[in-house]
């Protein structure tokens, strides 16, 4: 799973130019025929654990208003920033904690405190980018969006043993937005300022877990773009794993160790 694809200019500006090579190609209509497979629920087995459907609102937002606020979470400034500080609590909040594989071809093991009550969204797979050249337009980053599902074709998410199915509606393809670049960014030293950004992945939604402790794997089996030194882009396979330990603490900030014992 490739987190980011603006790492550098250069390589912002080759993968929303180049496109996708004729084998991974595909055109609108075939973009919407699995969702048009799969009426009915998101989850058709939620009820093994408990995904949240994304036409439900959580929080007073929706699936791809809080997609949103996990885009600029998971590229926030290097000091600020959960992969780059290795700590899976900076800048969460109290009603959605978020949750997020690593780099293709990596794998993480990261503990986390998560509050009783709070809703995980899990991050398996997508791409963000922003223009750095004139001639990139807000409608080729979202062609390009468009096109990535192809590359992030193989999600997981299992929480505690138990596999979470992902439907074809946890894909987000964020329509072109204006974006602040900061200061300490994680792209390189990219110039900070305003740029037009772009970002399309798998965001789903789980219900708050009991209190306790939990393991949660997301991965993903993917294509990702690798410039070398003349300039070309090829396309290679990869795996990338985050696991994270996780202690669901009550209110007070204490573990109910033993909610199960006294039952």
């Amino acid at each position: 799973m490739k987190k980011r694809f603006a790492t550098s200019a250069a390589l912002v500006a080759a993968l929303s130019m180049v496109g996708m090579p004729t084998v991974f190609a595909q055109d609108d209509a075939a973009a919407e025929e699995p969702a048009a497979e799969e009426e009915g629920p998101l989850f058709p087995s939620m009820e093994h654990f408990g995904a949240v459907n994304a036409a439900e609102p959580v929080a007073g937002k929706t699936l791809e208003e809080w997609a949103h606020e996990m885009v600029l979470w998971m590229n926030a400034p290097i000091d600020q920033n959960a992969l780059e500080t290795g700590d899976c609590n900076i800048g969460q909040g109290d009603e959605v904690f978020f949750l997020q594989n690593t780099w293709l071809g990596q794998s993480i093991i990261m503990e986390c405190n998560i509050p009783a009550g709070a809703h995980i969204l899990a991050f398996p797979g997508g791409g963000f980018g922003f223009n750095t050249e004139p001639d990139e337009t807000p409608e080729g980053l979202a062609a390009f969006g468009r096109q990535m599902s192809q590359f992030y074709n193989d999600p997981k998410i299992i929480v505690d043993g138990t596999s979470v199915p992902v439907g074809p509606a946890a894909w987000v393809n964020a329509e072109p937005f204006d974006y602040e670049v900061p200061e300490n960014n994680i792209f390189g030293g990219y110039p900070a300022g305003t740029v037009t950004a772009h970002y399309a992945g798998w965001f789903v939604m789980l219900e708050p877990l009991e209190p306790g402790e939990h393991i949660v794997i997301i991965g993903d089996d993917s294509i990702g773009p690798v410039k070398d030194v003349e300039g070309n882009v090829h396309y290679t396979e990869g795996t990338a794993y985050a696991v994270y330990d996780i202690t669901v603490v009550d209110g007070e900030g204490d573990m109910a160790e033993d909610a199960a014992a006294s039952e």
